[in-house]
């Protein structure tokens, strides 16, 4: 017959046991067992970040370096490149002569740069310079010799838009626009080689603005008598019925290519 230990015998038996366990232990060596216990580490990590310090980087900034023509080849419509002038009067002066006669003068010299400046072109009446500014030529330093050259001539009432200034063109037939203003409404636009005004190329009358009112031209020059290489003088100027005045002008160079 099975019998069924109650708690109390468990325990007594327990007591027992382990009396006699320390009986039998006191006889031997006594070895010391060390059992590693693992204590979880319940400090926070160092979170602390140490700054990085970026290393600052330089920047070059870039600079656009402008396109510019050099001096012995651009393009001016007085005078030819086999001449120079040493002061900007001297060829201001020698292309109305050559180009209008008797009777325009220029007004004081206005510099923009140590090179360049401008003049301002008047009528004449008896030996006087009459009336409002009828042009304005544009003059700069060019070539190996540093001679004065005229670069352009600008008027706000005789404009010459096709082609550009400085524009190569073809050695043939050319359409040239712009807007401008004349007695009774003529205008004159003619082409020449540079330095060369007694041989033009062509020559053609238009009809715009009459007596102030700025109006719109369109004509066709035969440039097929110039060579590669030729600069080309387009003028366009307003007729005013007297021999002393100019009338408004405006004056570009292009190149035959």
């Amino acid at each position: 017959m099975l019998r069924t230990r109650t708690p109390m015998m468990l325990i007594a038996s327990l007591a027992l046991l382990g009396a006699c366990s320390s009986d039998e232990s006191s006889n031997d060596t006594t070895v010391e067992t060390t059992t590693a216990t693992t204590v979880p580490d319940t400090t926070a990590p160092d979170t602390t970040v140490t700054p990085t310090t970026a290393t600052p980087t330089t920047v070059t900034p870039t600079t656009a370096t402008p396109t510019t023509v050099p001096a012995e080849m651009q393009p001016a419509i007085w005078p030819a490149a086999d001449v120079v002038f040493t002061t900007p009067e001297a060829a201001a002066t020698d292309f109305l002569a050559n180009v209008f006669g008797d009777g325009p003068v220029i007004g004081d010299f206005m510099a923009g740069d140590s090179r360049s400046g401008e003049f301002e072109v008047f009528a004449t009446a008896e030996g006087t310079q009459i009336g409002e500014p009828r042009s304005v030529l544009f003059v700069r330093q060019l070539g190996p010799d540093d001679g004065w050259f005229v670069l352009a001539a600008g008027s706000d009432v005789a404009t010459i838009t096709v082609p550009e200034s400085m524009a190569t063109v073809p050695a043939g037939m050319l359409t040239v626009d712009g807007m401008g203003t004349g007695f009774e409404a003529t205008i004159v636009v003619s082409a020449f080689v540079a330095g060369e005004p007694d041989s033009e190329l062509d020559r053609e009358v238009a009809m715009a603005g009459n007596f102030g009112e700025v109006l719109p031209y369109s004509v066709t020059l035969d440039l097929s008598a110039a060579t590669t290489g030729d600069v080309v003088v387009l003028l366009i100027r307003g007729g005013t019925g007297l021999e002393t005045d100019p009338g408004d002008f405006g004056a570009i160079p292009v190149v035959i290519g």
